[in-house]
């Protein structure tokens, strides 16, 4: 590995409305080298890769790459320079071959494309990263590890001299990841760098030249491969000056139980019994990609599974998504504007559309019922501007967020299964967020949270558990835990008892 800085980050900031999410960082990413990045969520790791990579621009501070300053203002002019990012979840063009893909933009031939040259060009670069993919085979047909090791096949062809990867492991199967770290090893020994994202201890132990750790927006430390413990890392990323953690869930549960699950199983998880009463909060966490995910999927009826899913001590059929809003189940999914959404749809269109039915009046929805009840919706959860006309696009994360919840507390579910339910939201909607879901409880229903932020997890939960590598490793109520426990056992998946 080189001793020489490939990018340089000097006193950077960023600030988002009033709020600074980075407050004067400085690091260097030497080149060739394998840098991780660690840090809760909130800690600033997804600005500082979005500002790397053109998505953001700094407040102030100045960016150096091979010792000469550089304004990354977009994406475009971030792949121009050699600095790119893959993240979980791949974006190809579906209809397009592998090669088409790996190729695309710099495809040969002056006058015409070359279909043939661009498949054997193709077949070259995956033959040289050591994988055996068809490049005939359409995008679209790949898996999302395929997908992950094709968009880095990309990156190598154009040359890039630094490269992010975010939670790459997160949809691998083990012989997957030694595929990975196999890529990346060559990719070192080429002299380019990657910044590697990960809650997994091990992976960054394992791979990893150096790691840093972020925390509240600051770098509190930076370790050497040697120093990466995981009693070292857990002491850079708690704050202590959120060791007094804030309890907004005093407590609703009643006795009765709401969901009952019994051996549920995916490809990815292992059989996992649990039951969440009336009133009850059952935090879920655990690092990305090791599983938890995998919960809200199956009740939502995404991922195929097996087991048995009772609500109100009823038999449901989970299959399918539309069978799981149907025994009572909404599922609130990270990712709103693709799933739980329609951008370009009104307020009043997406509050409305799982309760059309009580709407109706002879056959027939009227847009005024439509627009009186989605306000009414907006001023139970203080969406702001009250204007059910609006297409959901232009409102902020937050609102989107909130309106998301109301979509689906008009439907009246009895459970409600909430992933990551602050991701991408401002500090100001945070706590409002939060009043929603207990609002919820308190109505009665149970809620499943499922969350990679500890803070929130302890906040908001009646009772934790962990899930790590698609298994459960722990499981207790809110008040035996500690956050440095929480954080400890997240990090490592070693199994705790039930106190």
């Amino acid at each position: 590995m080189d001793e020489t800085p490939l990018v340089e980050l000097r006193n950077l900031e960023k600030e988002f409305a009033g709020t600074k999410a980075l407050k004067g960082v400085s690091l260097s990413f030497l080149r060739g080298e394998v840098h991780g990045l660690l840090g809760e969520n909130g800690a600033g790791k997804s600005t500082l890769i979005k500002i790397l990579t053109g998505v953001y621009t700094p407040t102030s501070g100045e960016i150096l790459l091979e010792g000469q300053p550089v304004r990354v203002q977009s994406p475009l002019e971030a792949h121009r320079l050699g600095m790119g990012a893959v993240y979980q979840d791949a974006e190809l063009v579906s209809t397009f071959t592998v090669g088409q893909n790996i190729l695309l933009g710099n495809e040969p031939g002056r006058l015409r494309i070359d279909d043939r040259a661009i498949h054997d060009e193709a077949a070259r670069i995956l033959k040289e990263m050591g994988l055996d993919l068809d490049v005939r085979r359409l995008a679209g047909d790949l898996s999302a590890a395929e997908m992950q090791l094709v968009t880095l096949a990309t990156l190598l062809h154009r040359r890039y001299k630094l490269i992010v990867l975010d939670e790459p492991t997160a949809r691998l199967s083990a012989t997957e990841t030694d595929v990975l770290f196999r890529i990346i090893h060559g990719f070192e020994e080429q002299g380019i760098t990657i910044v590697y994202i990960s809650h997994r201890l091990w992976e960054v132990q394992k791979i990893c030249h150096r790691a840093t750790i972020l925390r509240g927006g600051l770098i509190s430390g930076t370790l050497k491969r040697g120093e990466i413990s995981e009693d070292r890392v857990t002491e850079l990323m708690v704050d202590r000056s959120r060791s007094d953690l804030v309890t907004y869930n005093e407590g609703y549960s009643r006795p009765e139980v709401v969901l009952d699950v019994a051996e549920l199983q995916t490809a990815r998880l292992a059989p996992l019994s649990f039951s969440v009463c009336a009133g009850e909060v059952l935090g879920i966490t655990g690092p990305v990609g090791g599983g938890m995910e995998e919960v809200a999927r199956a009740l939502g009826g995404v991922t195929q599974h097996s087991g048995r899913v009772r609500v109100g001590g009823k038999p449901m059929d989970v299959s399918t998504p539309i069978a799981a809003r149907r025994s009572g189940i909404a599922v609130i999914p990270e990712d709103r504007r693709k799933q739980a959404l329609f951008p370009s749809l009104s307020v009043a269109d997406n509050i409305c559309l799982p309760v059309l039915r009580s709407l109706q009046r002879l056959l027939l929805v009227r847009p005024g019922s439509m627009t009186r009840f989605a306000e009414g919706v907006m001023d139970r959860l203080s969406v702001r501007p009250r204007n059910a006309e609006i297409q959901v696009r232009f409102f902020s994360g937050g609102n989107q967020q909130k309106l998301v919840i109301g979509k689906w507390m008009s439907a009246r579910a009895s459970v409600y299964v909430i992933v990551e339910p602050t991701n991408g939201v401002d500090i100001g909607a945070i706590k409002e967020i939060y009043d929603i879901i207990l609002h919820l409880v308190r109505e009665g229903a149970a809620v499943v949270l499922v969350s990679s932020s500890l803070h929130e997890t302890l906040a908001l939960s009646d009772r934790v558990i962990v899930i790590h590598d698609g298994a459960l490793v722990a499981e207790a109520p809110k008040k035996s835990w500690t956050y440095d426990q929480l954080l400890a056992v997240t990090l490592s998946g070693k199994h705790r008892k039930a106190a």
